[in-house]
C-alpha cells in the first residue's frame, strides 16, 4: 500500500482544508460571542463537529498519509457529520422528547453508537488510552452495577438507556463540560492565540527577564515569571511548557542548572497557569458551572493561592541556586522593565479591559470578546509592524485556536458522559459516603484521601478532564464533610492541576523532558519534589478561607503572611539549605514548622514563626564568613 509524503498535494490539501475549517470555527464563535449562540441542541453539536474535523484532518501534518488511515479518518468524519447533523435537523424533537419513555429508533441507536466510537477514538489520539479506559470502566459500571456488592451496587441500566442519555440529552456528550468549551473557553483561547500571533509572548518573556535576570539563579526565576505570565493566558500546562520552555530551559542549563532540574522548574511553573487568573484554563469555567459562582468570583478567590504558588516555585529555585553557589546570572541582552513597558506595555490594556468587564458583572464570553476587539484595535493603532500584517495575525490566531481547543473539547465530551453515568448511577454519593466513613469525621484525613484519589484519577489526563471526574465523584464528600462549596472545588481543581507533574504519568514533566533532552522519569520526580510545597497550599485555604479572600482585610493579610512563611519553611526542608547545608534534624524541624503554619491560629502561627527564627538564626550564625568582614 503506497503512502503519500507530507509535502504532497494531498497532504497540502488536507492542511489547507483543516485551516479553513479552523478559521470558520473561530469566526462562528466570534459571531456567537457578539450576537448570542443558538439553542444548545444546535450550538454544542456544531462546536463538537468543527473541533473533530480539525482533529481528524491533521493526517499528513508532519508524517506520511497512509490510505487506510485516511479512509478511517474520513469514516470518522462522516459518522460525526451524520450524528451531529441529525441533532441539527431534529433540534426541536430532541428538546421535547420524553427521556426513557420514547424508545430509540434504529437510526438514533446507530448514530449514538457511532458518535461514541468517534469520541473514544478522538480521546485515544489526544489524551491516550488512560481516558478511554476510564470511560470503558464507567460504561461497564453503568451496565453491570447490579452485580456488584455493597455500596457500589445500583440497579443497572440497559445499553439503550446509556446511549440515549449520552447522545440525546444535554447531560451526556453535550453536557456542562462541552457547553463550557463552546460558550466560554474558546473565546479566551482565541484571545491567547491572538496575543501569541501578535508577538505578545515576547513582551511577557522580556518583562520576566528584566525583572529577574540579574538575580541569583536568574535564569530559573525568569522561567518561573515568564511561565506564570504565559500560563495566565494559555491555561494549558503542556502547551506552556513547549512554548516558554524552548528558551527558558536552555537558558537555565547555560547558567549551571542540570537538565533535569531545568525541565522540572519549567514543568512546575507552567502548571501554575491552570490556577492563575485571569485565564485559568477550562477547569475554572467548568467549576463555574458546577458551583453556580460567577467567573469573577472564581478569579477573585484564586488571586492569593496563585500568588503563593508562584512564590513557592520562586523560593525553591532561589534556594537551589544558592545551594549550588550559582552566581547572579548576568544576561547582557536583558532589557530593563521600563523599556519593555514603554515598547509593548499597551498590550496590558486588553487584559485590563477583560478583567474590568468580568468584575463589572458581564459574562466571561462578553469579557473575552471585548478583550479580543481591544487587542486588535491596539495592534492597529500602536504597533506599526502588526498594523501592516494585521490580517495575517488574525488569520493565524483564528487557525491556531481550534487546534488548541480540539483536544480539550474531546476530554470535555468524555467528561460529559462520565458525569451523566455518575448522575445516573448515584456513584458520586456512594463514593462520598465511603470516603466520609474512612475519614472518620477528620477533615485532614478527608482531604488526604481526596488528594490520593484525585492524583490516581487524574493520571495522564488534562486538568479539565481530571477536574470533571474528581468534581463529580469527590466534591460531594468534601461538602458533606464540612468544607465550603467553593473551597472544595478549588481544592479539587488544584489537585487536578498537579496531576500533570505527579509521577508516574506526568504530562507537563514529560513535555519539559522532551525539550530539555532529559530523562522523563527523573524529570517528573524533580518536578514532584519542587512542587511539594505547592501541594500544601490547598490545605491552607481549606483550613484558612481567608486565603480565598473570605474575611476582614487584616485577617486576609495575616493569613497570607503566615502561609508564605509555611511555604518558605517547607521549601527549606525540601532543598535542605538555608545559608548553609542543613542536616536531617533541621530539615525535619522546618518540615514540621510548615505544618504548624497550615492551620490558622495564633498559637500555631507563633510557634511556627518562633521555630523559623530560631533555626534560621542558627543557620545564619553558621554561614561562611567573608574574609575581613
Amino acid at each position: 500500500m503506497t503512502e503519500t509524503a507530507p509535502g504532497s498535494g494531498l497532504a497540502s490539501w488536507l492542511g489547507q482544508t483543516r485551516t479553513l475549517i479552523a478559521v470558520a470555527m473561530s469566526a462562528y464563535h466570534l459571531w456567537t460571542g457578539f450576537f448570542g449562540a443558538p439553542v444548545g441542541e444546535v450550538h454544542y453539536p456544531l462546536h463538537l463537529l468543527l473541533a473533530l474535523l480539525v482533529l481528524f484532518l491533521a493526517r499528513g501534518q508532519g508524517g506520511p498519509v497512509r490510505p487506510l488511515g485516511l479512509a478511517w479518518d474520513f469514516a470518522l468524519i462522516g459518522m460525526t457529520a451524520a450524528a451531529t447533523g441529525y441533532l441539527f435537523a431534529n433540534a426541536r424533537y430532541v428538546t421535547e422528547r420524553m427521556l426513557f419513555v420514547e424508545p430509540l429508533t434504529t437510526t438514533e441507536t446507530v448514530l449514538a453508537i457511532g458518535l461514541l466510537v468517534v469520541v473514544l477514538e478522538a480521546a485515544r489520539r489526544t489524551v491516550g488510552w488512560v481516558l478511554v479506559g476510564v470511560l470503558g470502566v464507567f460504561i461497564a459500571y453503568a451496565l453491570f452495577g447490579n452485580v456488584l456488592p455493597g455500596a457500589l451496587w445500583h440497579r443497572g441500566y440497559s445499553v439503550e438507556a446509556v446511549l440515549e442519555y449520552s447522545y440525546l440529552t444535554t447531560e451526556g456528550i453535550f453536557g456542562a463540560p462541552l457547553a463550557v468549551m463552546a460558550n466560554y473557553v474558546f473565546h479566551f483561547v482565541l484571545f491567547g492565540s491572538l496575543l501569541a500571533a501578535s508577538g505578545a509572548g515576547d513582551f511577557f518573556t522580556n518583562l520576566a527577564r528584566a525583572l529577574t535576570a540579574r538575580t541569583v539563579g536568574g535564569a530559573a526565576k525568569s522561567a518561573v515569571v515568564a511561565s506564570t505570565f504565559m500560563g495566565m493566558l494559555s491555561g494549558s500546562s503542556a502547551a506552556n511548557v513547549v512554548t516558554t520552555g524552548a528558551f527558558t530551559i536552555p537558558a537555565m542549563k547555560r547558567s549551571g542548572y542540570n537538565k533535569e532540574f531545568a525541565a522540572g522548574v519549567e514543568a512546575v511553573a507552567s502548571s501554575g497557569g491552570q490556577v492563575t487568573p485571569p485565564i485559568m484554563g477550562a477547569a475554572a469555567f467548568i467549576m463555574m458551572e458546577f458551583t453556580g459562582a460567577s467567573y469573577a468570583t472564581i478569579m477573585g478567590i484564586s488571586v492569593i493561592p496563585a500568588a503563593l504558588y508562584a512564590l513557592a516555585v520562586f523560593i525553591m529555585v532561589d534556594l537551589e541556586a544558592r545551594r549550588m553557589k550559582l552566581a547572579a546570572f548576568a544576561d547582557p541582552d536583558a532589557p530593563t522593565a521600563l523599556a519593555v513597558l514603554k515598547r509593548q506595555g499597551y498590550l496590558l490594556i486588553a487584559i485590563i479591559v477583560m478583567i474590568w468587564v468580568l468584575v463589572d458583572g458581564y459574562t466571561p464570553t462578553t469579557a473575552a470578546v471585548w478583550a479580543i476587539a481591544t487587542l486588535v484595535a491596539l495592534l492597529v493603532l500602536m504597533d506599526p509592524v502588526n498594523r501592516r500584517r494585521i490580517l495575517k495575525v488574525c488569520w493565524e490566531a483564528m487557525a491556531d485556536a481550534p487546534r488548541l481547543v480540539a483536544p480539550v473539547t474531546v476530554a470535555c465530551a468524555v467528561g460529559g458522559i462520565l458525569i451523566g453515568i455518575i448522575g445516573q448511577t448515584g456513584l458520586g454519593l456512594r463514593l462520598s459516603g465511603l470516603i466520609l466513613d474512612a475519614a472518620g469525621g477528620q477533615t485532614i484525613v478527608l482531604l488526604v484521601l481526596t488528594t490520593i484519589m484525585g492524583i490516581i484519577l487524574g493520571m495522564g489526563m488534562p486538568t479539565s478532564g481530571a477536574y470533571i471526574i474528581m468534581a463529580a465523584l469527590l466534591a460531594p464528600g468534601l461538602v458533606q464533610g464540612g468544607v465550603p462549596l467553593l473551597a472544595a472545588h478549588m481544592f479539587i481543581m488544584w489537585v487536578a492541576s498537579k496531576s500533570s507533574i505527579t509521577p508516574p504519568v506526568a504530562i507537563a514533566s514529560y513535555a519539559a523532558a522532551a525539550v530539555a533532552g532529559s530523562d522523563p522519569w527523573r524529570t517528573s520526580w524533580v518536578a514532584f519534589r519542587l512542587g511539594l510545597s505547592i501541594f500544601i497550599i490547598p490545605y491552607m485555604f481549606v483550613f484558612g478561607p481567608q486565603l480565598l479572600g473570605m474575611g476582614e482585610p487584616l485577617e486576609i493579610a495575616l493569613a497570607a503572611v503566615t502561609a508564605s512563611l509555611g511555604i518558605f519553611a517547607l521549601s527549606v526542608a525540601i532543598i535542605g539549605w538555608l545559608f548553609v547545608p542543613l542536616g536531617l534534624v533541621q530539615r525535619l524541624v522546618f518540615g514540621a514548622t510548615s505544618l504548624l503554619l497550615i492551620k490558622p491560629g495564633s498559637v500555631t502561627d507563633l510557634a511556627g514563626i518562633a521555630l523559623i527564627l530560631a533555626f534560621g538564626g542558627l543557620a545564619w550564625l553558621r554561614r561562611p564568613r567573608v574574609a575581613g568582614a
